[in-house]
């Protein structure tokens, strides 16, 4: 992985830890591998992590903010996020957790500002896909959020509504896969969720096909809707 920096860090306390070792604040570690970024034809990404602080005035949120200050659209079109924990979710684990809900707080304005076309997560074991959205309402303008955690460890997590929430596209928590990316020209990509023939049972389907497919045009070029604070007053 890129470094832009050499890492700071410092001892962190177990007792900032669950026992499965989870973090529960932000720990010290800022640059090095945790956050960076890099251009990729036309394509700009910038890889945050969850687990330093972005809070306002923070390393890493002074270096976010002139990441996407410094992007030049003209010539990488697409800007897209990744990040580990999500900022929208429709699975009921994780939900309480700070690198959730003040990503949402400090970093979604961030995104929408800057017309970020993707934010790609793990951390849920299962697959979500949002539509544009930007403070919890469908927006053509807003990013795209996809948490592919499908790929490992289980595909288990509960929802936390039988009904999906408004802004969500596609969710599934049973079957393993993987997403593709492809940006065709500066105005049209295509996402794709491809089943790897298992499900959480361990049972394999000779089959494999399509979780999700979907073209998503660059939010730049959509025709401007309102996106303002009442909104965020209105969570």
């Amino acid at each position: 992985m890129p470094q832009i920096r050499p890492p700071i860090r410092e001892p962190a306390s177990l007792k900032g830890f669950t026992t499965s070792g989870q973090p529960t604040d932000f720990v010290p570690y800022e640059f090095g591998n945790a956050y960076y970024s890099f251009t990729f034809g036309p394509s700009k990404h910038i890889v945050l992590s969850s687990y330093s602080s972005f809070r306002e005035g923070s390393l890493q949120h002074e270096w976010l903010l002139s990441e996407l200050k410094s992007v030049d659209r003209s010539v990488t079109p697409w800007l897209i996020v990744m990040i580990h924990c999500p900022l929208y979710i429709t699975f009921k684990t994780h939900r309480r957790e700070i690198f959730i809900t003040e990503a949402q707080a400090i970093l979604e304005p961030l995104f929408v500002k800057y017309t970020v076309n993707f934010v790609i997560s793990g951390h849920v074991h299962a697959y979500m896909r949002t539509h544009p959205v930007a403070f919890s309402r469908r927006n053509p303008r807003g990013p795209v959020h996809i948490i592919q955690g499908n790929g490992g460890k289980a595909v288990c997590e509960p929802y936390h509504n039988e009904t999906a929430e408004e802004w969500v596209a596609v969710r599934d928590q049973s079957q393993y896969g993987y997403g593709t990316l492809e940006l065709f020209n500066r105005t049209h990509a295509m996402w794709k969720l491809i089943k790897t023939g298992h499900d959480e049972g361990g049972e394999f389907e000779p089959n494999l096909n399509l979780l999700d497919e979907i073209w998503v045009r660059n939010q730049l070029y959509v025709e401007e809707m309102s996106v303002n604070k009442d909104w965020e007053d209105n969570l």
